[in-house]
């Protein structure tokens, strides 16, 4: 018996030590994988950072998207559309420069998105559904 008490002693230590360390957004959790990934991507009219972030089991997601192009039709679009996709995640949704070369989203919950940490790049369609469209890569920073 006093073998499983000195056991169990230890065992209580070492999951106090654990517990009481502190980690960041970026480290992994506590299966190894990371709690936040960047994906980021550009081409001669636009730039493109997009986040994902592992919170518990929900999938958040944040985008930004600059302008880099110098046609006034973009600007003053009262909507763009745009999509992020891969086998495990399907992203849309609608923006507008008002006037500017900059679009941040909000942190929002993604529905149905899987985490992509184990993804080196996602494709990034700009215009879709409209006169144009831009792809551009996204690649795993």
């Amino acid at each position: 018996m006093k073998v499983n008490v000195k056991w169990l002693f230890i065992m209580i230590v070492a999951f106090s030590c654990l517990s009481a360390y502190t980690v960041s957004a970026e480290d992994s959790n506590g299966f190894g994988r990371p709690k936040a990934i960047t994906f980021t991507g550009e081409n001669q009219n636009w730039l493109v950072v997009h986040q994902m972030y592992l919170i518990g089991t929900e999938v958040k997601i944040q985008t930004q998207i600059n302008y880099k192009g110098d046609d006034e039709k973009i600007k003053n679009r009262p909507l763009l559309h745009y999509s992020i996709f891969d086998e495990g995640t399907n992203v849309f949704g609608t923006f507008s420069l008002n006037h500017s070369n900059i679009y941040q989203s909000e942190k929002t919950e993604c529905s149905g998105c899987k985490f992509l940490d184990k993804k080196k790049e996602v494709t990034f369609i700009i215009g879709e559904w409209e006169e144009y469209e831009e792809r551009i890569t996204l690649r795993r920073e």
